[in-house]
């Protein structure tokens, strides 16, 4: 063998003596971030940090680019799914991230004293604007354009996921629309997931929020919603008319100038979620009588309840024909 050969095998064989140190140096590394990470997210308030990473993918102060923003935004909506799974940890890890793509510090900058007056001029003006869009007629085309933002969840029907996730909001009266994105720009009730999507800079003022819901309303049901197990219907039955006839109506078409939903052919998952919420205390904008009435109810007569109301089915006049798509939408993709 030549000594050029030996000089190129010696320094091949200590290049492949170095692979494995050069690979445990790279693990290390990676290994002391995760390490590190948990001190950092344990130490993270899931709701503040979540309006911080909202209001920055809505501003854009570090100017990141579209991708980072798009990034971003896709991780949030996935640690909001954690964080309502109640997987805390798990979602406060996700949430990490999109600090990092938005290049904004990890720790919020102190309050200033003023920031309390900010939130309460903010929840008086939420509230003036509900009062105003409820006196509004609607625009049902400006109505359409602003719905073509919400359809990537709610759906181009507005039937929603089956899961739980996402609501059925066809047919749903206007006033209780209204009252519910309202509620949800105030703060009054706590929707993470759809926060980004409710406040003015998404939809716009009391006008457009009169729009939005007026063509919400005019939507077709759909009765192929998602159902319970059917266990205990009867008992379900007896259940609703004893304890949310009153106001939801004898077959769940709700009361709009009570500002009661619809909640016939709802998802059976999304009743149940909201039960639950409701009856521990998590929804802050619940009727009072409601959370009363409730309270004590166990988690099985619970479900058997919204069994039942999963099952009622709005009148005829009113349900999507089989196999009915949003002629808006269809418009839309030829054009």
């Amino acid at each position: 063998m030549t000594a050029m050969k030996l000089i190129v095998l010696r320094k091949a064989s200590r290049a492949d003596r170095s692979k494995p140190r050069r690979r445990r140096i790279a693990v290390a590394a990676v290994a002391a971030v995760l390490l590190a990470a948990p001190n950092a997210v344990l130490a993270m308030d899931f709701p503040e940090a979540l309006k911080r990473v909202d209001h920055a993918l809505r501003t854009n102060p570090s100017h990141v680019s579209q991708f980072a923003l798009d990034s971003c935004f896709n991780r949030r909506n996935f640690a909001v799914k954690l964080y309502e799974s109640r997987q805390v940890e798990r979602a406060e890890r996700s949430l990490e991230f999109c600090f990092d793509a938005l290049e904004i510090p990890a720790v919020a900058p102190k309050a200033k004293a003023e920031a309390g007056l900010d939130i309460g001029k903010a929840k008086a003006k939420a509230v003036q604007e509900a009062e105003q869009a409820l006196a509004l007629t609607p625009n049902i085309k400006d109505g359409l354009a602003i719905y073509r933002e919400c359809a990537s969840c709610h759906k181009p029907e507005g039937w929603g996921l089956e899961n739980g996730s996402v609501p059925q909001l066809a047919g749903q009266h206007s006033n209780v629309i209204i009252k519910q994105l309202m509620d949800i720009r105030a703060g009054s009730r706590g929707n993470p997931m759809m926060e980004p999507y409710s406040c003015a800079e998404a939809i716009g003022g009391a006008q457009s929020v009169a729009d939005v819901a007026g063509y919400i309303d005019t939507l077709e049901i759909s009765t192929a919603n998602g159902k319970g197990p059917g266990i205990n219907l009867e008992l379900g039955e007896r259940l609703y008319q004893e304890n949310c006839a009153r106001c939801h109506g004898a077959r769940g078409e709700g009361d709009p100038l009570k500002y009661a939903p619809r909640i016939q052919s709802q998802h059976y998952k999304y009743l149940v979620n909201q039960f639950r919420w409701i009856r521990d205390g998590k929804r802050h904008n619940a009727d009072p009588e409601m959370v009363a009435q409730i309270k004590d109810m166990k988690t099985t007569d619970g479900k058997a309840m919204l069994d039942y109301v999963s099952r009622l089915e709005p009148p005829e006049e009113l349900q999507a024909p089989e196999g009915w798509k949003n002629p808006d939408f269809a418009e839309s993709k030829s054009n």
